[in-house]
C-alpha cells in the first residue's frame, strides 16, 4: 500500500499544471526525436567487429563503466531506439488529451535509456543497475493510470515478481564475477570454456535463469505481462515488442557462450520455453480483450525465444534472431491498431467490434501486414524466422517439430480472431460505431512504417541483415559458431511444407475457434489460477510481517534494546577463538597503572549499575568516559584520546540539560529478577566476548605494513606530520567527509523529534560564572582555531577544534542563555553546518579540475602554504559546530 502511495505522490508531484501543458505543447515533438537520434548515431557508431568504451568507475575495485555495441547488442539497441521513435509519435497522439502526458513522455525516456544502458553495458554490476532502472520505470509506466486500483495492483505485482528476479540474477552475477575473477563481460566471455568446471557454475546459472525468467514473463512467472495491460497502449506497444520483456532474451543470450555447455541449461529452457509457448497460447485462445489476447502471444514469443536459445544450435540462433526482429515490428503495429480501435470504439472486447474496416482502412492495412507476418506468411521476416525454427527442429528431435507446429498453428488461430471479427462485416448485426480516429496522422503513421518495413526487411534487405544482425549477432552467442546467411528461397523441403501445414492448421482451428472456447469455459479441470496464487502468496508474507511485527515491534525502548543486544551477544561469541597465541601471552609485561585504569573503569561500571541517584550515575559514567581517555594517552594516541575527553565532556552537556527532567531513579519501577537475570546474561556473554576477542587480537604478530605506508607518505603524500590528521582529510576524506554529512543529518533528525521551544531566558544567576564564562569561552574559540590551523603537523585538527568550541559556547548558552548564543553565531547552526559539508566538498571538486579523483589532495606550498586539504579541514569544523551546536541550543530551548 506505500509503494501505491509513493506512486500516486510522484504522479501527482510531475503532473504539468494547464499552463505549462499548454505552452509547451510545440516543444512535444523532442521526446521522439531523441530517440531518433540515438539510432541514427547507433547505426553510425556500429562496426560488425564490435566497438567498446570504458571509463573509470571505482578504480580501486577494478570497476569501469564500460559498454561495447556487437552485433548482439546493435540488433536490441536498434529495436529499441526505433521503435521508441515510432511509440513516442504514437503516444504524442493518442495522450493528447492524458493532463500528465508531459510525465509520461518522461518516464517512457527513461525506461528507453535504461533498457539501452542493459543491452550495451559491458561490465555485468552496471547491467544489473540498468536492469533494475528497467524494472523502477516500468512500474511508472504501468501503474501510470494511478487513480485506478487495478494499475497500481499491477504495477506492484511486476514490482515484486521482476524486482525479486533482480535479486536473484544479482547473486549470481556476483558469484559468476567471482568465478572469473572479473566483473568485465569481456573478460568473463574469454574464460568461457573453463568456468563450466568451477564450484560456483550451477549456483550462479540457477540464480542468472531466476532473473532473466521473471523478466521475460517464463512459466511460472508468465502472469504479470498480462497484467501490465492496465498500462496504456504505447506502452504495451513498446514494452512488448522491443524492450522490457525482451531483457531476460537478452541475457540468455548474452550468457549463452558461457552455460550453454552445461545440460542443466538446455533442459531448463527448452521445458520452460516449450511449456511457456504452449500454455499461454491456449491462454490466449480463451480471452475475449484483444490486447489480452495479444499479451499472451508475446508469452508464447517469448517461450519460443528461450526454446530456441535453449538449443543453441546454429539454425535455432538465426531463427531466434530473426524472430526477435519480426516479432518487434509486427506486435508493436498490432498494439497500435488495438489501440485504435479502443480509441475509436470505446471497447476492446472482441465480441463487441464488428465492421471497423471502412473507418480504420489505414489500421487495417497495418494489420494484415502484421498478422500475415505473424502467421509466417512469405516473404515477411515471420515466415523467415518460421522456416528456420522447423529447421532446427528437424535437427534436434522430433518432438520439438511437434511442438513448434502446434504453438505455431495456434498463433495462427490467434491472429485470425484479431482480424476477422473486428474488421469484417461479414456477422450479423450492425457495425460497431466508431470515431474518425484516423484523421490525426500520429495514430496511423507509426503502424504504416512498421509494415513497410516488414516488407522491405527481407525483400530488400536480407543483406544487410545478414551482414549486419544475424551473422554477427549467431557469433557474439556462439563464438564458435561459422553461420551462413540467411536465405529466403531453399526451394521446396520439408521446413517449407510444415510452414504450410501450419497456416491450414491454423485456419482449421480457427473455424472451430468458437466451439473449442465454449468446450473450455466448460471445462472445470485447470492449472491453479497464477494470480490468485500470487495474491495469496503476498498474503501470507504480509500477514507474517504483521505477527513478526506484533512479537519484535513492542513499543518498549527497553525490549528494543534488549533484543538488540542479544543478538549482539550472539554475534560476539560466535567469534571467540582460543588462538596458540593466546597461551603465550606475556601477562607479566602488564605494567601497575594499567591495573589501575582497568581496576577504575570495572569499579565506575559497578557504581554506574547499583548507584540510585542521577548524579552519581552521570559522575560514575563520566568517570569511564575519562578512564578511556588515559587508556588512549598511555598507547600513544592523543588525537584519539582528545577526542573521547571532548566528546565526554559534551554528554555531561547534554545530560546537564536532561537531567532536571529524567525523573529520579527511586522512582522508576525495578524489573523483575527474571528481567535482570537475563539482562546480567547479556551483559556477561557481551564483556566475555569482547574481551576475548581483544585479547586474541592482541597476541597476535601485528602487521606493521598499513602504519608504515602511511608514516613514509604522510609527509611527502599529504604534506603533513600529524599522520591521523593527514588520513583524515586526505588518504581517507571521503570517509570524513562522510562522517560529518551523517553528524549534520543526526542534528537535523534530532531536531525533528523535539517540539519547537519557547526561547529560554537567562539560566545562571551568577556574576562569577558569566563574568568566567565569557573569558574562558573566548580562549576556547581561540584555541580551537589554534587547534584547526596547526592539526595538520601537530595533534588537533578540525574535528577537535569544533569539539572545543562547541564545549565554548556551551559554557556561554549556560551562562546567559540560548538566544544570547544564537544571535553571537549570527546565522543558524545548520546553516553554518551545511555551509561547512558544502565548503568541504568544493574542497575535493576542486581536484577535478586537475584531472585527478575526487577529494585528492592539492598544495600549492610554492605560492601560499595552503590547499584543499586546509579548506576541507575548515569544511568539517564549521559542519561539526554548526551540527552539534545546533542539537545543543535547541535541546537547550525545548526543555527549559
Amino acid at each position: 500500500m506505500n509503494i501505491e502511495k509513493a506512486a500516486l505522490t510522484i504522479h501527482q508531484t510531475s503532473t504539468p499544471n494547464a499552463g505549462l501543458n499548454t505552452r509547451s505543447q510545440h516543444w512535444f515533438g523532442l521526446f521522439a526525436l531523441f530517440p531518433m537520434m540515438i539510432f541514427v548515431s547507433i547505426l553510425y557508431l556500429y562496426h560488425p567487429e564490435g566497438v567498446q568504451w570504458s571509463i573509470p568507475w571505482v578504480p580501486s575495485l577494478g570497476l569501469n563503466l564500460s559498454f561495447r555495441l556487437d552485433g548482439l547488442s546493435f540488433l536490441f539497441a536498434c529495436l529499441i531506439s526505433g521503435i521508441g521513435t515510432l511509440v513516442q509519435v504514437y503516444a504524442l497522439a493518442y495522450l493528447k488529451s492524458y493532463k500528465n502526458r508531459f510525465s509520461f513522455h518522461c518516464y517512457l525516456t527513461a525506461f528507453m535509456l535504461a533498457m539501452l544502458g542493459v543491452v550495451l553495458s559491458d561490465n555485468i554490476l552496471l547491467l544489473f543497475v540498468f536492469w533494475e532502472l528497467t524494472t523502477i520505470t516500468s512500474y511508472l509506466l504501468i501503474g501510470f493510470n494511478h487513480e485506478n486500483p487495478t494499475s497500481r495492483k499491477n504495477a506492484l505485482q511486476s514490482l515484486l515478481i521482476t524486482g525479486s528476479g533482480g535479486l536473484a540474477m544479482l547473486a549470481g552475477l556476483i558469484l559468476l564475477g567471482n568465478m572469473a575473477g572479473s566483473y568485465e563481460l569481456t573478460v568473463i566471455l574469454q574464460q568461457a570454456s573453463m568456468l563450466p568446471e568451477h564450484g560456483l557454475f550451477v549456483p550462479s546459472l540457477v540464480l542468472i535463469l531466476l532473473g532473466a525468467f521473471t523478466k521475460s514473463a517464463q512459466f511460472p512467472f508468465h502472469f504479470w505481462l498480462p497484467n501490465a495491460m492496465a498500462a496504456p497502449t504505447p506502452v504495451s506497444a513498446y514494452l512488448h515488442s522491443a524492450t522490457m520483456v525482451k531483457a531476460g532474451i537478452y541475457l540468455l543470450a548474452l550468457l549463452s557462450p558461457i552455460y550453454a555447455q552445461s545440460e542443466l541449461w538446455f533442459y531448463t529452457l527448452t521445458i520452460a520455453g516449450g511449456f511457456t509457448a504452449l500454455w499461454c497460447a491456449l491462454l490466449a485462445l480463451k480471452q475475449t480483450d484483444l490486447k489480452l489476447m495479444l499479451a499472451y502471444s508475446t508469452t508464447v514469443v517469448l517461450g519460443k525465444l528461450t526454446f530456441l536459445l535453449g538449443m543453441g544450435t546454429e539454425l535455432a540462433l538465426k531463427s531466434a534472431l530473426m524472430l526477435i526482429v519480426a516479432h518487434s515490428l509486427y506486435k508493436a503495429g498490432l498494439f497500435m491498431v488495438i489501440g485504435n480501435i479502443d480509441k475509436a470504439t470505446g471497447t476492446r472486447e472482441v465480441g463487441a467490434l464488428r465492421g471497423l474496416r471502412p473507418m480504420l482502412q489505414l489500421s487495417f492495412v497495418a494489420a494484415v501486414v502484421a498478422a500475415l507476418s505473424t502467421s509466417g506468411v512469405p516473404p515477411l521476416p515471420g515466415f523467415l524466422s518460421k522456416e528456420y525454427m522447423y529447421k532446427a527442429g528437424l535437427e534436434v528431435s522430433s518432438w520439438s517439430v511437434l511442438l513448434m507446429l502446434l504453438v505455431n498453428a495456434l498463433t495462427v488461430t490467434l491472429v485470425l480472431a484479431l482480424l476477422i471479427k473486428p474488421f469484417s462485416s461479414k456477422y450479423q448485426g450492425e457495425a460497431t460505431p466508431a470515431k474518425p480516429v484516423e484523421e490525426i496522422k500520429g495514430l496511423w503513421i507509426p503502424p504504416i512504417i512498421l509494415a513497410i518495413i516488414s516488407v522491405l526487411a527481407t525483400v530488400f534487405g536480407l543483406s544487410w541483415l545478414n551482414e549486419q544482425v544475424i551473422i554477427p549477432g549467431v557469433t557474439s552467442i556462439s563464438p564458435l559458431a561459422e553461420p551462413e546467411p540467411l536465405k529466403l528461397w531453399h526451394g521446396i523441403n520439408l521446413p517449407l511444407v510444415l510452414s504450410g501445414i501450419t497456416l491450414l492448421l491454423g485456419c482449421v482451428v480457427y473455424k472451430a475457434y468458437p466451439k473449442l472456447l465454449e468446450l473450455w469455459t466448460r471445462t472445470s479441470i485447470t492449472m491453479p489460477n497464477a494470480n490468485r496464487v500470487f495474491d495469496k502468496l503476498l498474503q501470507a508474507l504480509m500477514s507474517f510481517a504483521h505477527w513478526q511485527t506484533q512479537v519484535l515491534q513492542q513499543k518498549k525502548l527497553s525490549v528494543y534494546s534488549l533484543i538488540s543486544f542479544a543478538v549482539l551477544a550472539a554475534l560476539l561469541l560466535s567469534q571467540v577463538r582460543v588462538s596458540p597465541e593466546l597461551q603465550t601471552f606475556a601477562w607479566q609485561d602488564i605494567k601497575f597503572y594499567e591495573i589501575a585504569v582497568a581496576l577504575l573503569l570495572i569499579a565506575s561500571a559497578i557504581v554506574v549499575i547499583v548507584s540510585r541517584t542521577k548524579l552519581l550515575a552521570v559522575a560514575a559514567l563520566g568517570m569511564i568516559g575519562f578512564m578511556t581517555t588515559v587508556v588512549f594517552m598511555i598507547y600513544s594516541a592523543p588525537d584519539v584520546a582528545k577526542t573521547q575527553l571532548l566528546v565526554e565532556t559534551l554528554m555531561v552537556v547534554f545530560l546537564v540539560l536532561l537531567m532536571r527532567h529524567v525523573p529520579k531513579l527511586v522512582t522508576v519501577q525495578k524489573h523483575s529478577v527474571h528481567r535482570r537475570v537475563i539482562h546480567a546474561v547479556v551483559a556477561s556473554v557481551i564483556g566475555f566476548a569482547v574481551t576475548m576477542i581483544l585479547i586474541n587480537i592482541t597476541a597476535q604478530p601485528i602487521d606493521t605494513s598499513v602504519a608504515d605506508f602511511f608514516s613514509q607518505n604522510s609527509v611527502p603524500g599529504g604534506h603533513g606530520r600529524n599522520i591521523v590528521n593527514v588520513i583524515l582529510v586526505d588518504f581517507r576524506a571521503f570517509d570524513t567527509f562522510g562522517e560529518v554529512v551523517v553528524v549534520v543529518m543526526a542534528g537535523l533528525c534530532a531536531m525533528s523529534l523535539l517540539k519547537p521551544g519557547r526561547v529560554a531566558t537567562k539560566q545562571v544567576q551568577s556574576l562569577i560564572l558569566g563574568t568566567a564564562s565569557h573569558i574562558v569561552a573566548a580562549l576556547m574559540l581561540v584555541f580551537s582555531l589554534y587547534l584547526l590551523m596547526r592539526g595538520h603537523n601537530s595533534p588537533g585538527g578540525g574535528f577537535i577544534g569544533a569539539l572545543i568550541a562547541v564545549i565554548g559556547l556551551s559554557l556561554l548558552m549556560f551562562a546567559e542563555s540560548p538566544k544570547y548564543v544564537r544571535e553571537r553565531l549570527h546565522y543558524a547552526p545548520f546553516s553554518i553546518a551545511m555551509f561547512g559539508v558544502l565548503l568541504s566538498f568544493i574542497a575535493g571538486a576542486i581536484s577535478l579540475l586537475f584531472n585527478v579523483p575526487f577529494l585528492t589532495g592539492l598544495w600549492w606550498k610554492d605560492v601560499l602554504p595552503i590547499g584543499t586539504p586546509l579548506i576541507f579541514d575548515i569544511g568539517i569544523y564549521l559542519g561539526v559546530i554548526g551540527g552539534v551546536m545546533g542539537m545543543v541550543l535547541h535541546v537547550s530551548e525545548e526543555l527549559n
